[in-house]
């Protein structure tokens, strides 16, 4: 298993700094464009959260672990109290312009992660999810054959 470990503060532009490295990162370990833009949108929609309830700038790990069939992660803030294991159920059967903006990210969430697991102890947020990798195409020609 291939690990990444970050320490930020959740400001807008240390997670815009996260989201770029854990990119390369998912890149260097050989991730599906599908799953590591499912990772970036979860970890970025997160954050974000933590950012924009806890206007002090809490202090965040994340921890990523690739394994042959998923991408695992940990994130751990000082941020206030919150789970997104909560159903958000915004109408998404309305047209963009007549939804309130907002609401859909924690929906996404839901939607793209799996093993979605929250706690809160030792006054901290501790939220954990994988995303599956995309399995490897076998005997279709025209590749290298690895895989």
């Amino acid at each position: 298993m291939t690990a990444f470990t970050a320490e930020l503060t959740a400001k807008q532009d240390a997670i815009s700094a996260l989201t770029e490295q854990v990119t390369a990162f998912l890149a260097d370990c050989g991730i599906d464009a599908r799953a590591a833009h499912h990772m970036v949108l979860v970890l970025d929609e997160l954050l974000t959260n933590v950012a924009v309830h806890d206007t002090g700038g809490a202090a965040v790990s994340v921890r990523l672990t690739v394994s042959p069939d998923r991408v695992t992660a940990e994130v751990v803030d000082a941020g206030a109290m919150f789970d997104p294991r909560v159903e958000r159920n915004p109408d998404v059967s309305a047209g963009a312009e007549e939804r309130p903006i907002g609401g859909l990210g924690l929906w996404l969430v839901h939607r793209v992660t799996e093993d979605l697991a929250y706690e809160w102890a030792g006054e901290r947020n501790r939220t954990t999810f994988s995303i599956c990798r995309a399995p490897v195409e076998r005997g279709r020609g025209g590749g290298n054959g690895i895989g």
